[in-house]
């Protein structure tokens, strides 16, 4: 998979409800049968009946369920948790925090997953942390809370982001106005809330060893980062290495890509595998795609009727 797609949370829909249940082997996988789902085993035996609208995958040992509350005044759902053998461990009474028309569902990462706590009438909710017991070990008090990865995680609060670990301990001071989950070493920062502004990163001590001046940036991986200069319609696309330095110039136009299953977000660039792969749009709508080496060089060019075109070439 490609290393800049930010995978969203499957949502799966089904109307069938079984009830026949049989022992889980070492992986479950989610089924669908109408608007309903479930959870079946490698063998496709079933092991948790489809009685659920929404289903994640397995992570961590554990796996999301999602409800609708049926409430007809408004749209709201409930989380809870399954682990590797099917069981709900957590109930399915867990508010589940919405950016209409998405329906935000939390994975757990090394023990732990963040969940969410709607406000009063009026008021934002709140974040917190609990563990595969159900216990909430962070209580709900961050505006935003990342993964934790390496025992660190991003969380906001009053308005400002900073680093906390596992026991709740700030160890990067709450001073960004917006900060992302750490990619590769590195976590972007940006200079206004919700990454408006200038993009720039830091290291794990808080230390910015990427200067807040690019108008987009994506996540690290493999040492590498696209960049963007200028807005999003008419900016120009990159790559930058862990330092700053510029290994392709921002000569590439703003690209996007959503194949069918998960979204891709190809915007300036997609590196996987030791190189990169950049595009630039014609003016009859025919898509160029670069394949550049990891020190920029362009080592082979393809072009594309369209961006369908494109797309299904990625998985050929």
């Amino acid at each position: 998979m490609n290393t800049v797609i930010k995978k969203a949370a499957t949502l799966t829909l089904a109307l069938t409800c079984l009830s026949l249940t049989i022992p889980a082997s070492a992986t479950l996988k989610s089924f669908s049968n109408d608007d309903a789902c479930g959870f079946k085993n490698e063998k496709g035996q079933v092991v948790v009946p489809a009685k659920y609208d929404f289903c994640g995958d397995i992570s961590d040992g554990m796996a999301y369920v999602g409800k609708s509350a049926n409430n007809p005044d408004k749209d709201a759902y409930y989380t809870g948790y399954i682990n590797e053998l099917g069981k709900l461990v957590i109930p399915v009474k867990l508010d589940t925090q919405m950016f209409y028309p998405s329906i935000i569902f939390r994975d757990f990462h090394e023990g732990v997953v963040a969940v969410y706590k709607d406000g009063p009438m009026g008021e934002d909710g709140k974040y917190g942390y609990m563990n595969k017991a159900g216990k909430l070990v962070l209580p709900y008090q961050y505006q935003k809370a990342g993964d934790f990865n390496k025992a660190r995680a991003v969380v906001c609060k009053n308005d400002k982001c900073g680093v906390i670990d596992k026991s709740g301990k700030t160890v990067i001071p709450f001073k960004f106005n917006d900060l992302e989950d750490y990619s590769d070493g590195l976590a972007k920062f940006s200079t206004e809330p919700w990454g408006q502004g200038k993009s720039g990163f830091i290291d794990t001590n808080g230390k910015v060893v990427v200067s807040a001046r690019w108008d987009a940036a994506m996540p690290f991986s493999q040492g590498l980062a696209a960049v963007r200069v200028g807005d999003y319609e008419n900016g120009k696309w990159g790559i930058i290495n862990k330092t700053g330095k510029v290994i392709v110039p921002p000569i590439y136009d703003n690209a996007y890509i959503e194949p069918e299953g998960d979204a891709m977000d190809v915007d300036g660039g997609v590196y996987e595998n030791g190189i990169i792969n950049m595009y630039n749009v014609g003016n009859n709508g025919s898509v160029t795609r670069y394949t550049l080496n990891t020190q920029g060089k362009v080592i082979k060019k393809k072009v594309f009727s369209d961006w369908y075109d494109a797309q299904a070439d990625l998985y050929r």
